[in-house]
């Protein structure tokens, strides 16, 4: 094992607090997977997550495999998708739908909604609480949307479990299109706005 000056740099910097809870979801993701024979449905399947827990769950067996936060927070540098500053683990934390979920019901009075699911996590991001709140139902600004858009590449080009989920995410979100980037992919869901 070699530890290079960007690794103690890193557990020097105020996001060395984040490392071990993004460290064990990870890996929790990968033993739970192996420990309940469901490896072969993460890789194919992908995941969802538990609103009530903020949970990542396994599809078919609906089983807890780690939290939204400390599985994604290391693909956006530990920093809030919102103002980006560091998060750490005594802020509070809350998880941020991109695209406000209650924009979906604008759509009611016009037909039911026909985008992409809002509940997925191709569009979960973790936030500051007070961020999260002050942003309210507002649709997310360009920084913001590069910033997702950057996220999930990121977990796309890694080995990491949820890969699968956000490939998932991107080939079926918008029926009538295939979408080759996130960037391509978020700018038409800003558009059906």
């Amino acid at each position: 094992m070699r530890l290079t000056p960007d690794l103690l740099r890193l557990a020097q910097s105020e996001q060395a607090d984040g490392l071990a809870a993004e460290l064990s979801a990870r890996w929790s993701i990968v033993e739970t997977s192996f420990a309940a024979g469901l490896g072969r449905s993460l890789v194919e399947e992908g995941v969802t997550v538990d609103w009530g827990t903020l949970q990542i769950t396994d599809k078919r067996r609906r089983r807890s495999v780690a939290g939204v936060v400390e599985a994604t927070v290391g693909f956006q540098h530990g920093r809030c998708l919102i103002c980006h500053d560091v998060l750490v683990l005594n802020d509070a934390i809350a998880v941020d739908h991109v695209f406000p979920y209650s924009l979906m019901h604008r759509f009611d009075s016009v037909g039911s909604w026909h985008g992409p699911d809002l509940d997925a996590l191709w569009h979960l991001a973790p936030a500051h609480a007070s961020c999260n709140g002050a942003k309210s139902d507002r649709l997310p600004n360009p920084t913001e949307l590069v910033r997702l858009a950057a996220r999930n590449e990121a977990i796309m080009h890694s080995p990491h479990p949820l890969r699968r989920t956000l490939q998932l995410s991107l080939m079926n979100a918008v029926p009538s299109q295939k979408m080759s980037s996130w960037s391509r992919f978020l700018r038409a869901v800003q558009a059906a706005f």
